[in-house]
């Protein structure tokens, strides 16, 4: 089997977003811009990090399928590639949302702020399990 560089990087995204949660919250209760900016500086990187994942899961993938990995793994990973474009389809929405609109309803943010945080938490859930089945 070859070596795995996605397992490495998918974390970083996760991690970013998930702590982007936090400051919305922050925000949400303080109403102090630091957290609003904080949080919008977190999901961009986060955003970065989603492409650094893509790139590495096609590179790791690729052999996978020549090496003849089995049907229930690329059945669960097609779910999972679904969910986490919804994740990061969301959060891409939400970091273009602060940057037009700097002064976002709060409502609207912890709605943004609620959905991506379940998304990428199921996308966390569903990658943990295709470990299982490879």
């Amino acid at each position: 089997m070859p070596s795995l560089y996605h397992p490495l990087v998918v974390h970083f995204p996760v991690a970013l977003w998930m702590t982007s949660a936090l400051f919305d919250l922050l925000y949400a209760r303080s109403t102090d811009r630091f957290h609003f900016r904080a949080s919008q500086f977190l999901i961009g990187l986060g955003l970065l990090g989603a492409a650094v994942s893509v790139v590495t899961g096609y590179a790791d993938y690729l052999p996978l399928v020549r090496e003849g990995i089995g049907a229930e793994f690329v059945a669960r990973h097609k779910t999972h590639q679904v969910v986490a474009l919804a994740a990061t389809v969301v959060y891409a929405v939400s970091f273009y949302a602060r940057w037009r609109q700097p002064h976002l309803h709060r409502t609207t943010l912890l709605l943004l702020t609620a959905v991506g945080a379940l998304l990428i938490g199921a996308t966390g859930l569903i990658g943990g399990d295709l470990r299982m089945v490879m």
